[in-house]
This record gives C-alpha cells, sequence and structure tokens, in this order.
C-alpha cells in the first residue's frame, strides 16, 4: 500500500536509492500499525464512527515534534486553501 511512499522517503532520509526489500516492508508495517492505533485511539475519544483533526491532535500532544509537525501541516494546508481560493478568484472572479 505504502510501499513506493515509504521507498522514497528512506532515500531522502538518507538510505541507499534502491533499499532492501525487507527494510520497506518493516517500514511499511510499522506505518500501518502506527496508523491502524491512532485510528482506533482517535475513533474511541472522539464522535463516534468519526476521526477529526482535532483528535489527532490530541492524542499527539505531549509529543513535540510529532505536535509540531501536525501544527505546520495543519498551517501549510490552511494557507493552500486560501492561495487556491484567491487564484479561483482571480482567474474565474466570483
Amino acid at each position: 500500500m505504502f510501499l513506493c511512499a515509504v521507498r522514497c522517503m528512506m532515500y531522502g532520509f538518507g538510505d541507499d536509492q534502491n533499499p532492501y526489500t525487507e527494510s520497506v516492508d518493516i517500514l511499511e508495517d510499522l506505518v500501518i500499525e502506527f496508523i491502524t492505533e491512532m485510528t482506533h485511539k482517535a475513533m474511541s475519544i472522539g464522535r463516534q464512527g468519526r476521526v477529526q483533526v482535532e483528535d489527532i491532535v490530541f492524542l499527539i500532544r505531549k509529543d513535540p515534534r510529532k505536535f509540531a509537525r501536525v501544527k505546520d501541516l495543519l498551517t501549510m494546508n490552511e494557507e493552500l486553501k486560501r492561495a487556491r481560493k484567491a487564484f479561483d478568484e482571480a482567474n474565474y472572479g466570483s
């Protein structure tokens, strides 16, 4: 599922351009396990049957590196939304 992305991230973080398949497989397993665990936790604290961004932020609030990264990504997402909206308004006029 994430093999290509994991392989590219490994290379980006200093691994060989073609890392061992076993290394990629084990990292993919860890990623899937992490996502599954976080999703289950988020579903247990938030609204029933839904995972919201606030639930994930709540779960990682005590991990400074993850919390900072999530805040950066959320800020960047908002900036991209504003830029797209401004671009659409400039091109299509609202």
